[in-house]
């Protein structure tokens, strides 16, 4: 019993481990939600902090959300260690408000919640037409056979957009860190191959 209740618990914690929390403060004073629009991962919590003490009432109000999400409302009040926590369930963009400062102060934010990897991975395969080079690069990606020009953009490994345009056959990638990263190509069929930044 014992034997398993441990196994249990390092089974848990490395899937709890790979969830963020994302930090919204709330200030009272200014009517702001600081940090108010941000994109996490699908699993990730969100958490909505005072900044200072409130004196009056506030809400963490969900206004639109995707469909089959579940909607949030939650009255903000002292004392100052009141917080509010969300785990978005559902891909999407969650827009919320405070209700009674929403319209009078624009006391509003959003969540873009995306699945990491999830639709850029599909679209790899052995067969994939899409080739580059050189692999790793540190400034120029050429293609391949293609005279055409395409859009295209430009993913880290977690799924998040960092550049889009259109290829014009070369795509500048200098000012990237270095690191592993996907560029998707959008034609007849989306593409999509994992390259490496490098100095």
């Amino acid at each position: 019993m014992k034997k398993t209740f441990i196994i249990l618990s390092i089974i848990l914690s490395s899937v709890t481990s790979k969830a963020t929390i994302h930090v919204v403060e709330v200030w009272s004073g200014y009517y702001k939600f600081l940090n108010e629009d941000i994109t996490i991962q699908l699993g990730d919590t969100v958490q909505w902090l005072p900044l200072d003490i409130p004196g009056m009432a506030h809400t963490i109000t969900s206004t639109n959300i995707p469909s089959g999400a579940m909607a949030f409302d939650q009255i903000w009040q002292a004392p100052a260690d009141t917080f509010f926590q969300y785990v978005p369930q559902i891909v999407g963009l969650y827009e919320y408000e405070c209700t009674p400062h929403a319209i009078s102060n624009g006391m509003i934010g959003s969540i873009n919640v995306i699945d990491g990897l999830n639709g850029i991975t599909d679209e790899i395969s052995s067969e994939n037409d899409l080739r580059i080079y050189p692999n790793p690069t540190s400034e120029i990606i050429y293609f391949k056979e293609s005279s055409s020009v395409y859009p295209y953009k430009i993913f880290t490994s977690y799924g998040n957009l960092l550049l889009s345009g259109n290829t014009n056959e070369t795509v500048n990638v200098s000012t990237l860190a270095d690191g592993n990263y996907f560029i998707k190509i959008v034609s007849d069929k989306p593409r999509a191959i994992k390259f490496i930044k490098t100095q």
